[in-house]
């Protein structure tokens, strides 16, 4: 089944937010590899940021071919203000115990996200999902097994992380009232809503970590439930006018001269930023 060029924008802003997230998620695990405290975390952390990835130029590839793009220009043609990457992995890690929480949170979120395509009428996406899923499960039973391990001090400051870091996962989810109208979700496109995966997270995440940071259910709850403050931008899901920050871009995308001497020539200029939302194709009178 192919998608409705009415329901086709939603579908690539979804997208979207899955894969720009997995992308600077993957850029996390890249920094942190040399900081791993034995080669088993090195290693670990090198194979969960080849699968993240390798997710993102997956989605990134399909997406090209649905858009009629040249190869790379979602990867390459965008600025950091174009992206729709989870707002919290704009801000980097203060600690060891803030890293666990926040990639925890974030795998599980991605996951669920993604799951809600788990029955797609779409069948490149349905068999993205089964095949991405496998990888994420041991994403996250790794970063679990961290969390079990922390000593006090990391515990301490993985209670201070989920009280800032907790709130903005859950916020990705939006509203009930969103989920409710997703077109999306009304053409089979998406099979499961996403404020079912909103519960989800919620369910997931409680389990774990109240375990390990010795707080209750209730506690974590009203954690997350906390708002955000400021303009909500529902097509990139983070707040409006909000970006990746230029030092995690640069890390990203790199544009000193050196650098991109080195890197393959592509086929395509992307002198021509590109313009993914005002097409002709999605005019609503078509």
């Amino acid at each position: 089944m192919r998608i409705s060029e009415y329901a086709k924008k939603d579908f690539i802003a979804e997208m979207l937010c899955i894969a720009d997230t997995d992308w600077v998620l993957g850029h996390w695990y890249i920094k942190v590899m040399l900081n791993g405290r034995s080669l088993t975390d090195c290693t670990a952390f090198a194979g969960m940021a080849q699968d993240t990835l390798g997710h993102t130029r997956a989605m990134f590839r399909y997406l090209e071919e649905e858009l009629d793009l040249p190869e790379h220009q979602l990867e390459f043609a965008r600025e950091r203000e174009q992206l729709h990457d989870m707002q919290m992995l704009s801000e980097p890690p203060e600690n060891w115990g803030d890293f666990l929480v926040s990639t925890f949170l974030a795998e599980i979120a991605v996951w669920r996200m993604l799951n809600t395509f788990k029955d797609s009428t779409v069948d490149d996406t349905k068999g993205m999902v089964k095949h991405f899923g496998k990888e994420l499960y041991f994403h996250r039973i790794g970063l679990e097994g961290w969390l079990k391990a922390a000593d006090e001090e990391e515990r301490d400051n993985m209670r201070e992380a989920v009280v800032r870091r907790a709130p903005q996962v859950l916020a990705w989810f939006d509203s009930k009232e969103r989920s409710v109208t997703d077109v999306l979700l009304q053409e089979g496109v998406r099979s499961n809503s996403v404020w079912d995966a909103r519960l989800g997270f919620i369910e997931d995440s409680l389990g774990k970590l109240t375990a390990a940071l010795g707080m209750s259910d209730d506690e974590l709850t009203a954690i997350m439930e906390r708002g955000l403050e400021g303009d909500w931008d529902p097509i990139r899901r983070r707040t409006a006018g909000s970006a990746v920050p230029e030092t995690l871009w640069e890390f990203m995308i790199p544009t000193d001269p050196d650098t991109v001497a080195l890197r393959r020539p592509l086929a395509v200029s992307i002198d021509d930023n590109l313009d993914l939302f005002d097409r002709p194709e999605y005019a609503e009178d078509d």
